[in-house]
């Protein structure tokens, strides 16, 4: 499974907490790749509840376990791929936010894969416990999918579709009350200067793929310039976050996953370059590759201790082989 490069499994004594939750957290996705929830039972508290756009509610580890482990059939090749990963803390509690990207394959025997690829977004509750930081609260709503929806016979596909219809159910995460800035705006524990530099880029893409506006304005600065399709150039904060607002209420969803983040700071000044992660069409030998549909270059400017862009670009084609910092 390919996981956010920048946010390691590694114990970090200067985030501790954040630090485990996100082991758990990718430990969770692991086995949900291999289908062997049950290996992290203990990772959920008893009275856990997940909630899943395309597959119902459970409440209970028990149930969640078993609802998990009958979701995917018999299939060759699994991939999940985590990014976008961002955690807030506040005592003994914790919320995160992450992209998933999945890829579900049988090899037929010719070049490219019969597939089924799809794009969600979670919040997860933490709670620290006696025995450490466990699952309360898991929350998936289902962006986007394509190709063979055999793999997938028992999802509800319908969730994933956008805008309003009869008998339409609520989507399972609402940015403005589960977002973890929303949550705990004032962490207790803050990365690094490189850290918080991809968290802003984090913090962007939610807002925007979550079409929280309020939250959007928070990731530039008031004289920030963008140079983006389908738009081309934009004049100060104002104009950038008009202009998104416009291209994100005509989608029905937006799924800015990245990773591969390369940032360079000299105080409260910093450039970062980003690579968007987007799907395309998988054979044996591209499965795993690292390849990328669009990057970044970005500017940004420390202010009151929040970094902030004062420079976003934005340019597509297809980029191979990028390493991460």
């Amino acid at each position: 499974m390919k996981l956010n490069d920048n946010f390691k499994t590694v114990p970090n004594k200067e985030n501790p907490n954040r630090s485990e939750i996100q082991h758990i957290f990718l430990t969770f996705s692991k086995a949900l790749e291999e289908n062997d929830v049950s290996s992290i039972r203990n990772y959920f508290t008893s009275d856990a509840e997940a909630i899943f756009s395309n597959l119902g509610q459970f409440k209970g580890a028990d149930a969640i376990v078993t609802g998990l482990t009958q979701s995917i059939p018999e299939i060759d090749i699994v991939r999940y791929k985590i990014t976008n990963s961002y955690i807030a803390v506040s005592g003994e509690l914790a919320q995160q936010s992450a992209y998933l990207m999945g890829v579900l394959a049988n090899d037929t025997g010719e070049s490219e894969l019969d597939n089924f690829q799809f794009g969600g977004h979670f919040t997860n509750t933490y709670i620290h416990t006696t025995e450490g930081w466990k699952i309360s609260e898991l929350r998936f709503e289902l962006d986007w999918y394509q190709g063979n929806q055999d793999f997938v016979f028992n999802w509800d596909l319908d969730a994933g579709r956008g805008g309003w219809r009869q008998k339409i159910n609520a989507p399972a995460i609402l940015s403005e009350l589960d977002a973890p800035w929303r949550v705990f705006p004032n962490s207790d524990e803050q990365g690094t200067d490189k850290e918080q530099i991809a968290e802003t880029y984090i913090r962007y893409a939610w807002a925007l793929d979550q079409a929280d506006f309020d939250l959007l304005t928070t990731t530039f600065t008031e004289d920030a310039k963008a140079d983006m399709s389908p738009f081309g150039p934009m004049d100060g904060q104002r104009e950038i976050v008009s202009l998104l607002k416009l291209l994100r209420i005509g989608q029905p969803y937006m799924q800015h996953a990245a990773t591969n983040f390369h940032v360079n700071v000299t105080g409260d000044t910093a450039t970062m370059d980003i690579y968007r992660v987007v799907p395309f069409a998988p054979t044996r030998e591209t499965i795993d590759a690292p390849i990328f549909g669009a990057r970044y270059e970005s500017r940004l400017r420390r202010e009151n201790g929040v970094w902030k862009f004062e420079w976003l670009h934005y340019i597509p084609g297809w980029t191979y082989g990028v390493e991460s910092m």
